[in-house]
């Protein structure tokens, strides 16, 4: 399993066409490649056979890592991973085996409202050729009656080395307005709060450098989604910390020069990064 942090970049998902299952007319699967989240894909019915998602690419793609956002899914739900090279699914075949979507410790006060990105990195350390994906839900137990998502991701996972340095700043922004009336009383227009993560890679090669960061922000910049994984291995907090997110402007780059140990020396760029969860 990674130790750094990582970005699901460069995302595939635009190369990939859904099927499988049994989806609403009105709540199309084709809406778990588009935004905003609250424009959902939902299920007939929470049976096995009508939550299924298959992702069958134009060309095969180099991948590693799937992530569904804006989910109803259970506390009991599963779902089993598998991969083919070609885009028939018939070569390569790779299964997870049945994974828990919901991590398990977690205090239903904990759980209420709470916002997971459920993600699985099917290949590690480096991308597969990948021509289909399948996601095999099961949440027959789900009360609603139906499973639906907002968003479903599908990326290379882009791991700087080193990963960020200490001193990173998360916590959320305080979206709602509080307006006060004459007499003291507050009146609070209640909004969602996203979450933010403010870090700064301080010796990143300038290959990672220009040819990872610089075109994940030209490419993506504000108003595109990247999967963030802060700290892979922290598994009792990652559905704290791993989001959705969209970029914010968080300045500009910095070029150093450094002669350090692990094959750092010449240029290097101090890249800072400015992230809040996409929540609508």
């Amino acid at each position: 399993m990674a130790t750094k942090a990582y970005f699901g970049f460069p995302r595939v998902t635009d190369a990939f066409t859904l099927s499988g299952g049994n989806w609403l007319a009105t709540y199309p699967l084709l809406q778990l490649q588009t935004l905003p989240l609250s424009y959902v894909a939902r299920t007939f019915d929470a049976t096995t056979p009508s939550t299924i998602i298959i992702a069958t690419a134009s060309s095969p793609q180099l991948c590693s890592v799937v992530s569904l956002a804006g989910h109803n899914l259970s506390q009991s739900a599963t779902i089993v991973v598998e991969t083919w090279t070609d885009v028939a699914g018939t070569l390569g075949h790779t299964t997870s085996g049945s994974m828990n979507v919901w991590a398990a410790g977690y205090t239903s006060a904990e759980l209420a409202g709470a916002v997971w990105t459920w993600f699985y990195r099917f290949s590690d350390p480096t991308a597969a050729t990948v021509g289909m994906i399948k996601l095999s839900i099961t949440d027959t137990g789900n009360t609603a009656g139906y499973i639906q998502a907002g968003f479903l991701e599908i990326a290379d996972a882009f791991e700087p080395s080193p990963t960020f340095e200490f001193g990173g700043q998360y916590g959320f922004d305080w979206a709602s307005i509080t307006t006060k009336a004459i007499g003291g009383a507050a009146y609070v227009d209640v909004r969602p709060h996203p979450r933010v993560l403010k870090i700064n890679f301080p010796l990143v090669s300038r290959d990672n450098s220009m040819d990872k960061f610089h075109e994940m922000k030209r490419q993506l910049r504000s108003d595109t989604p990247v999967l963030v994984v802060p700290l892979p291995t922290e598994t009792s907090h990652l559905l704290r910390t791993v989001m959705l997110a969209r970029q914010i402007d968080p300045g500009l780059s910095t070029i150093r020069m450094a002669a350090v140990g692990g094959g750092l020396s010449g240029i290097v760029d101090a890249v800072p990064m400015w992230l809040e969860e996409i929540i609508g």
